[in-house]
């Protein structure tokens, strides 16, 4: 599949619905974009439950801890892209 579509002034995007549909994207999900070696971008719908968790999780912990957290979440990312 391929879609186009264009940046707004704002840079945001729409999304085609053929891409929302295989992401089973929703109004406020999160999308995660993830470089590949190749300089590509990979973009992969965060699953609600994991947004949640991370939310709250986010309520208890110190700056420190949400830095190693948030460097632990995109590590998992990348190695689940390999």
């Amino acid at each position: 599949m391929s879609s186009v579509t264009k940046i707004t002034a704002k840079y945001q995007v729409t999304l085609p619905r053929a891409v929302r549909h295989a992401l089973k994207a929703r109004v406020g999900d999160l999308l995660v974009f993830v470089q590949q070696a190749d300089g590509s971008f990979r973009v992969q719908a965060v699953p609600p439950r994991l947004t949640q968790a991370l939310r709250l999780a986010g309520k208890r912990l110190a700056r420190g801890d949400f830095r190693r957290v948030h460097r632990e979440f995109e590590e998992g990312w990348e190695h689940g892209s390999e």
